[in-house]
């Protein structure tokens, strides 16, 4: 057998043990695997001097919080090498993207890994380890499984994010360094232990055959392990088959004062710090303690004029000098110290800045309600009518002569006296406002805002990346039109991968280690790999030309020497071309092989020869198991499951080997045997379901087609046959284990609907949640109860079972601890809170739509997918739901078009020498039609030297994809103040980086490259999304099924549903409309930033939440608008519970519902639209998403970027 993405593994091959010790604050990494025979590289990335020892690599999401206990296995990761104490302890923040040392595949060995020698350790087992702060993994001490992760989250991590250092005085080393060992620094992404991989548990491996070809290696390089051997000749009749606010002149709010400064100070017991650091100074100032340990010899070396900024009563520091000034990499000391209270938890690097004054605080809490102003500039000419502004007011500042007047209102301020509103000034919002402004004659500040960048210089710094922009000047941050992503510039172009289906976090990879710790940036890549295609090539041959080496899909980015040979683009060996290879499908005839459609397209689909295949690909088989507990049958969720399930029983992807099986339960458990001959179905009850059983092993799961009218007489009665059950217990355990004995044979997917706690029976929870910390700063619960769950989903994935939830729950139904059962399944789970069928009708539309879009998408069975990358990088991350059958090797026993996942990726090798990397996914599935078949899709990037091109680089969607997925781990595996704090380092990180970079500085200025300007923006919902806020009364399940969604979500879904997008839809036009190829015009308002100034009471506006859409109507909206698109005659008259557009024979009517449509088609599942008047009790649903505003807990975006402003500038 030639395969290595085959459906079968042992995920035992490749694991051995890693263990670290913590000697003289420096974490070391040891291996116990007397197998590891070839000598580690060493890199000393961090000393400036060669002959320097090295130090350790500081982590860059901020240092670990708490040590692992003795014996526990922190992840199934690659040996890391032992390293030695450092000549002097490191005086430097903690790194992001620092060498992450690897093994290196020895010289002419073909795909075998090199392994480190020397003697292993003696005493490895009792060191204390540290854990990420983002990424803490304590086992959980209950658990009988020491080895998995705490809370079953759904990442393989082989290294970490830090956020904090510990106390020192808590961590002490308990093996003694061996000088003869080789050394190196630690991991780039974490001072302490790889982190355990969340999808792979020592000892809880699925039954696997023995027959996968794997290699064995444990090394998370580039892939090893083939698809298929051999080259065979294809037929040369292959084809290639196509698939495929308004502003009145003269006003003016009085000047600000420094001791209007938003208040830093906080309490002790905010949350916001970690109970290790001991550094209060008092009640209401958190100190920053800088111990001798933290520095070399002789203290931190502060460069000249570093006295205090003195704040001035504007935007800044007094002067150009009046900060401290900075030096360069690498001699400055790093500003985010271990024990400093921002100990960058994300992306603190070495020799950026000053170390901080000791004194101030990271509370984000925003100032009382006392409190008038934030620093803004003099003479502010903002006026506030008692309606917020119009949304199409630019609020840039003013040119410098003109005294800065006209400064932008801060949401959450209160405001000075100030004329009434005069509605004549418009006629709809979004107009410009007349006369002058700002105290100017005739200025027009949309005007100026848009000549402002119109320079040669800008044009070409904004082309390659190196254009900068003032964060407090410029508050319309947000661009009118959807975001482009960035595009990698490549010399020769060649045809890459749609953004849409892979995404790098740095479009411009750097070429050492420690110029990736300098930017301060993670490094990762987004992956939505069975993403739905209008166009896909597919390509049938008897032979699929890979690397001989490294099994690497030729590609578009390999070269070709002549017409016999090409040469790799992960691994640079030669391979000879099959001269079948020349015949070019698509023209029926013999050429350049550059005219393969292999080489021109950067996604390629291959129908895969038996080669591929360890048995027949099995038929598609689908099991549903329904809860008929009272509760459920309250909800009135199984007469419209029953109802949807029957009017798509035909569309259900698959062949005529199609096969079906229905299981119910309450207290009890119901088979149903729908055999062939019967004249109705036969419900068989189990009672004893401790010891639990198959009553009919052979009529349980049907053909569809040969038993079609049995399972509709099913689905018609079953709402009938429960609708007077009484019983309360709910033994979805139970269920679950007889659907792992029934399905195991030939895999499959099971569809569990879950309306209550499960209660009785093996895996039954009991109620974790307090309603009374709903709203605390610190939240509990968030990680599983127990590893029942975890344990079956483990035997699930070894026989090919996923298992998918959908949760329609009234009361609490602990989702962290029942959603293991998809994750690691590679399942999805879907929520309805408070499902009801007469109460909740905006749920039912939901839940039919997404049950619709679930059953008839395409699915893709046995499948498992490799990420390959070039030489000299690592992945030793992963995010998402699925298994982890080797380093780089996933087990989804399904996949479907609607999950995405994520890697972390280190540089282990210097990239000097590369003109650029290469990544390549590939995934073999078994087709619902039988077909075994391989998708593969290939990303290049170029390589650069200088920061500056880095950041430029920067594609900030991705980045912030990457963090959310990474501060989900962060909060359950430390804690969520953890995770907060880690996410608003990444932006003093960031901005504080390139501040390093600028030649000339302006006093009082947050500068950010062009490529960056919206993750402050981003980061700051992200703080006040359901899944990390604090302070507002957020319910458990809501709070974990959120965290749930931005591991699992696609980019570009994900960032929908971290900032929701808002459009002024009251004067929709054709303006810049799409037309569509059925003469529907799609009109295209622009997109507004989520604040309150933005909503005007004589406008409409549509809000995209993903989830739902919301139509919020001003109370002042014309009668125009009522009658032409909402068929009513004025405001007053518009219904309190619209949920739908009517359609009428105006073209106002069918622009908005053109455009309703078209949104509603950008998302696989079923958004629906909810119409909100202004006056309605739903408003808050609306106003809630208006992120930019100020709320109790938190700052309005303005002052965010004042606070990082400060943090940066000390």
């Amino acid at each position: 057998m030639k395969a290595d993405e085959t459906i079968r593994g042992d995920s035992q091959l490749g694991c051995h043990k890693v263990h670290q010790v913590l000697k003289n604050n420096t974490l070391y990494t040891m291996s116990q695997n007397p197998n590891l025979s070839q000598p580690f590289q060493y890199q000393n990335a961090y000393s400036p001097n060669p002959n320097q020892p090295p130090v350790a690599t500081p982590n860059p999401m901020g240092p670990p919080r708490f040590p692992f206990p003795p014996g526990s296995n922190p992840g199934v990761s690659p040996a890391r090498p032992p390293q030695p104490p450092p000549a002097q302890p490191s005086p430097y923040g903690y790194n992001y993207g620092g060498p992450d040392p690897g093994l290196k595949p020895p010289p002419n060995q073909g795909p075998q890994f090199a392994s480190p020698k020397g003697p292993p350790f003696a005493n490895q087992q009792n060191g204390p380890y540290q854990g990420s702060p983002f990424q803490d993994t304590r086992p959980n001490p209950a658990s009988p499984f020491p080895n998995s992760e705490q809370n079953g989250n759904s990442s393989l991590q082989v290294n970490g994010i830090a956020g904090r250092s510990p106390n020192p005085n808590e961590m002490a080393a308990t093996s003694q360094w061996n000088p003869n060992q080789q050394r190196f620094p630690v991991s780039p992404l974490q001072k302490g232990p790889p982190p355990p991989m969340s999808n792979q548990v020592s000892g809880l491996q699925p039954p696997v055959p023995q027959s996968l070809p794997l290699d064995g290696s444990a090394v998370p390089k580039m892939s090893q392990v083939p698809l298929a051997s051999g080259h065979q000749m294809p037929s040369k009749g292959n084809q290639v088959v196509n698939s495929s606010p308004l502003v009145t002149p003269g006003t003016s709010r009085p000047t600000s004062s420094t001791q209007n400064l938003p208040s830093l100070a906080t309490t002790p017991n905010s949350g916001l710090f970690p109970q290790n650091q001991r550094n209060v100074a008092n009640s209401q100032q958190f100190t920053s303690p800088q111990p001798s340990s933290l520095y070399p010899p002789g203290g931190p070396q502060f460069p000249p004029n570093s006295s205090p900024m003195t704040p001035q009563p504007g935007m800044g520091p007094a002067g150009p000098h009046s900060a401290p000034m900075r030096q360069r990499y690498p001699q400055q000391v790093g500003y985010n110290q271990q024990n400093s209270p921002y100990a960058s938890p994300i992306m603190s690097q070495p020799n950026s800045m000053q170390p901080p004054a000791a004194g101030y605080s990271n509370s984000l809490q925003p100032p009382s309600s006392g409190y008038n102003s934030s620093p803004l500039p003099p003479n502010s000419g903002y006026n506030s009518s008692p309606l917020p502004p119009t949304s199409g007011y630019n609020s840039s500042p003013l040119p410098p002569s003109s005294g800065y007047n006209g400064s932008p209102r801060v949401p959450g301020y209160p405001e000075s006296p100030q004329p009434p509103y005069q509605a004549q000034q418009q006629q709809y919002p979004g107009s410009l406002p007349e006369g002058p402004v700002g105290g100017v004659s005739g200025y027009d500040p949309q005007l100026h805002a848009k000549m402002a960048g119109m320079s040669v210089h800008s044009s070409f710094s904004r082309l390659w990346g190196n254009d900068s922009i003032n964060l407090l000047q410029d508050r319309n941050i947000l661009p009118p039109l959807p975001i482009e992503p960035p595009k990698p510039v490549l010399t020769p172009e060649r045809p890459n991968c749609c953004p849409s289906i892979f995404r790098s976090t740095l479009t411009k990879v750097p070429d050492t280690s420690s110029l990736l710790s300098k930017s301060r940036l993670p490094f990762g890549i987004l992956i939505h790999p069975f993403k739905d295609a209008k166009s896909l090539s597919v390509i049938q041959c008897n032979t699929i030309v890979r690397c001989r080496n490294c099994r690497t899909y030729i590609n578009p980015f390999v070269s070709f020497v002549d017409q016999r040979r090409w040469k790799c683009n992960l691994c640079f060996r030669l391979n000879d071309l099959p001269e079948e290879f020349l015949y070019d499908p698509s023209s029926k005839s013999y050429g350049e092989p550059s005219r393969r459609p292999e080489i021109k397209n950067a996604t390629i689909e291959f129908i895969a020869p038996s080669d591929y295949m360890l048995r027949p690909p099995q038929p598609a088989v689908y099991l549903f198991l329904l809860d008929v507990s009272h509760g459920a049958i309250e909800t009135g969720y199984l007469r419209t499951f029953c109802q949807v399930l029957l009017e798509n029983l035909d569309n259900l992807p698959g062949d005529s080997r199609t096969r079906v099986g229905f299981i119910t339960f309450d207290g009890s458990i119901h088979f149903y045997n729908l055999g062939e001959g019967l004249s109705q179905p036969h419900m068989l009850i189990v009672s004893d379901i401790e010891d639990i059983f198959l009553p009919s092993p052979d009529n349980l799961l049907v053909n569809l087609h040969e038993s079609r009218q049995l399972i509709a007489d099913l689905l018609t009665d079953l709402p009938k046959r429960f609708s007077n059950s009484g019983d309360t217990n709910s033994c979805l355990g139970a269920a679950l284990q007889v659907a792992y004995k029934l399905m195991s044979p030939v895999g499959g997917r099971v569809t569990v609907v879950q309306t209550c706690l499960p209660n009785h029976g093996p895996g039954a929870l009991k109620n974790r949640e307090d309603p009374n910390q709903r709203s605390a700063k610190e939240v509990s619960n968030i990680g599983p109860a127990n590893d029942f769950y975890k344990k079956l989903a483990l035997d699930c994935s070894g026989q090919q079972v996923a298992v998918d939830l959908f949760m329609l729950c009234s009361q609490y139904a602990d989702i962290a601890t029942v959603s293991c059962i998809s994750k690691f399944s590679s399942g999805c789970v879907n929520y309805y809170p408070g499902y009801h069928h007469e109460l909740g009708k905006l749920q039912v539309s939901k839940f039919r739509g997404d049950l619709k879009r679930y059953l008839t998408r395409r699915i893709g069975f046995e499948a498992v997918m490799r990420i390959r990358c070039t030489r000299g990088l690592a992945i030793h991350t992963f995010h998402g739901n699925f298994f982890v059958r080797s380093t780089d090797l996933l087990s989804l026993p399904n996949v479907n078009p609607d999950t995405g996942y994520g890697m972390q990726i280190a540089i282990e090798e210097s990239l000097t020498d590369y003109h650029s990397v290469c990544f390549q996914a590939a995934v073999l599935y078994t087709s619902s039609s039988g077909e075994r078949r391989i998708r593969v899709h290939t990303l290049c990037l170029p390589v650069v030297s200088i920061l500056q091109d880095v950041l430029g680089g920067a594609d900030q969607e991705t980045v912030i994809g990457l963090v959310s997925k990474m501060a989900v781990d962060r909060s359950v595996t430390s804690s969520l103040s953890d995770a907060r704090d880690a996410l608003i380092n990444v932006c003093i990180d960031v901005l504080g980086v390139y501040k390093t970079t600028m030649t000339g500085q302006v006093a009082g200025a947050l500068m950010s490259p062009y490529s960056t300007r919206l993750i402050p923006l981003f980061i700051l919902a992200l703080l006040k999304h359901m899944a990390f806020r604090t302070g507002v009364s957020t319910k458990l399940d809501d709070r974990v099924y959120a965290m749930e969604r931005m591991k699992a979500l696609p980019l570009q879904y994900l960032m929908k549903y971290i900032y929701p997008t808002l459009y002024p839809v009251h004067a929709l036009d054709d303006k810049n409309a799409i037309h569509q190829d059925d003469d529907a015009i799609i009109p295209q308002p622009v997109i507004l930033q989520l604040s309150s100034e933005k909503i005007d009471r004589h406008g409409a506006y549509i809000l995209d939440t993903f989830d739902v859409l919301y139509l919020y109507v001003g109370r002042a909206v014309s009668d125009h608008f009522c009658t032409t698109v909402l068929d009513v005659p004025n405001f007053s008259a518009i219904p309190e519970d619209m949920t739908s557009l009517p359609d009428l024979p105006t073209p106002e009517s069918e622009r908005m519902r053109n455009f309703v449509s078209w949104l509603q088609d950008q998302r696989p599942y079923h958004s629906p639209i909810k119409i909100i008047r202004e006056d309605s009790s739903y408003r808050n649903m609306f106003l809630q998403y208006m992120l930019d505003d100020r709320t109790e807990s938190l700052f309005s975006y303005y002052e965010f970027l004042q606070h990082i402003r400060q943090q940066i500038s000390k």
